[in-house]
């Protein structure tokens, strides 16, 4: 353990900026040793700094820690395919004899041959899907067109209409792995990221042709999606998956692959923790739980508040690891949890009396998001409230209403604070303001654009167009321009970028009657 600048490396994790006055070391809990004496602080020192006080080389660090070595589910066999054109060929289909594997994977993919969205009904989708498979590419460009013209905000029939264009033209394969057999407007915003990226791409002069498939937040489902997307030479590049619970199913696969994926919304921290032999080849592009809850615990210290009480989900990864980050840095600056409540147990809002609790932090997963609105609901703005990207949704305006008025909310990505070339575009092409999921899944997009131009891939690379994809984007000089500005990657995986805070506040923007409004 080193001390310098009035901070204590920890010998553990090698976290470089806890305070002299810390008995543990804010990232990993490492009980620490003060040196004799410390160096005065400097000023102007060049150091790189994340979230203010949570230093780049502590992030590096901490992600670099060692993780036990990951199970992988048995690979399937490919689908012998067409290596110089993705989708010439039908989707594959999934042997059944594969152990512990669901025996419907082929019905969850589509490069243009069958319609994965079944909530709507578009008899053009159905008529392109049908040419689209028996490779009249021609036909099917033109159903594509006229389902897109009738529904003009859904990016299933924008993607395939693109990859009927492409054709025969040899063109890189990526695949998008999103929830539409469970949510499937979530699945809508994720694809609308990924085609409006693609249609910019063969615009520029770029062939890439794009794989949907559906894993229905299902861990089961994307194991074995991520099994025949391994396998497929066609596919180098995976987005996805839709959730931190499918992405950490998933992640293990890719990595032994040697498959690169980018995820835009896993938040979870054990995605770090994911044993890289053999180089990089997992990587995120929006921020984890760890410096979303550090964010969020600084801000409420910040507002003179250190005894909240925590609602959260036992049961969801991200939720559980949000809490367990916020929990932290709390207790290491001097806070303390008043209480924690499980939303997935009896009515918690109900815990709110006789807490002794100071602030009220929200963290719940989709599945326990109305109990969380509900407590809102019974504060009444009596404490000052914190809440996960999570509540970053129109739902939570439209449930929460007043009751939410003054909350602070952690995101990844708000309109007012995008690239004006994104923003433009993204309201043209569909039709209005966009959320942060199609911003984060276009800058994921946009990163394996740029690693293919570093890397030189072209298509019918196979696996050494994988390799030097995932060599790309591991790259200490690596960039590309995504919705915010600059993408890089720190050697966890894990996306250089910082936190935001939104304050919800009455507006009109949403339609509403509030907005969520960024802190300056």
């Amino acid at each position: 353990m080193t001390d310098s600048f009035n901070h204590v490396t920890c010998p553990k994790c090698g976290y470089e900026e806890n305070s002299t006055t810390a008995q543990k070391c804010e990232i990993c809990g490492q009980p620490l040793k003060k040196g004799k004496s410390l160096a005065p602080v400097i000023a102007g020192v060049g150091a790189a700094v994340f979230l203010g006080a949570l230093g780049f080389t502590g992030y590096n660090a901490f992600f670099r820690r060692p993780a036990p070595q990951a199970t992988n589910p048995p690979a399937v066999p490919a689908t012998p395919t067409d290596a110089n054109n993705p989708g010439a060929n039908p989707s594959p289909t999934a042997p059944t004899t594969t152990p512990g594997q669901p025996t419907d994977v082929a019905n969850t993919l589509s490069w243009g041959d069958r319609v994965l969205f079944t909530d709507t009904s578009n008899a053009d989708m159905q008529a392109g899907a049908a040419a689209y498979a028996t490779g009249d590419y021609a036909t099917a460009a033109a159903k594509f067109e006229a389902a897109r013209k009738a529904i003009r905000n859904d990016p299933e029939s924008l993607i395939y209409l693109n990859n009927a264009r492409l054709g025969a033209t040899p063109a890189l394969g990526i695949a998008a792995v999103v929830p539409i057999g469970d949510t499937p407007n979530t699945a809508r915003e994720l694809l609308r990221g990924v085609a409006q990226a693609q249609d910019e791409a063969i615009k520029a002069g770029v062939p890439v042709k794009v794989l949907i498939a559906d894993d229905r937040n299902d861990a089961g489902q994307a194991a074995a999606i991520a099994n025949v997307l391994v396998q497929d030479p066609n596919v180098v590049g995976v987005i996805g998956h839709g959730t931190s619970t499918t992405t950490l199913a998933a992640a293990p696969i890719y990595q032994q692959g040697q498959l690169p994926m980018i995820s835009p919304t896993s938040t979870t921290t054990e995605l770090a923790a994911l044993a890289r032999d053999g180089g990089n080849f997992v990587f995120r592009v929006i921020p984890s739980d760890q410096f979303t809850g550090t964010t969020l615990a600084r801000h409420m210290l910040s507002l003179g508040k250190n005894r909240p009480i925590i609602f959260y989900n036992s049961q969801s990864s991200y939720s559980k690891s949000l809490q367990e980050a916020f929990s932290t840095t709390l207790g290491l600056e001097g806070g303390q949890v008043a209480k924690l409540v499980d939303l997935s147990q009896g009515n918690p809002a109900a815990e709110l009396q006789g807490s002794g609790a100071d602030a009220i932090v929200l963290l719940p997963d989709s599945a326990t998001f109305d109990a969380a609105i509900a407590v809102a609901q019974l504060n009444q703005g009596q404490l000052p409230m914190l809440a996960g990207d999570a509540f970053y949704r129109i739902e939570a305006l439209q449930k929460g209403g007043a009751s939410l008025t003054g909350t602070v909310v952690t995101v990844p990505w708000h309109p007012l604070k995008s690239m004006p070339p994104f923003a433009q575009t993204s309201s043209s092409l569909w039709g209005g303001d966009v959320n942060w999921r199609t911003a984060l899944s276009y800058d994921a997009f946009q990163a394996f654009r740029s690693a293919r131009s570093a890397g030189n891939v072209t298509a019918a690379s196979g696996q050494q167009g994988r390799a030097a994809i995932g060599q790309a984007l591991a790259g200490q000089g690596f960039s590309a321009t995504g919705s915010t500005g600059a993408i890089s990657f720190l050697p966890s995986g894990d996306r250089n970028t910082t936190v935001l805070l939104v304050q919800v506040e009455p507006g009109s923007r949403s339609g509403t009657g509030f907005d969520f409004v960024p802190l300056p």
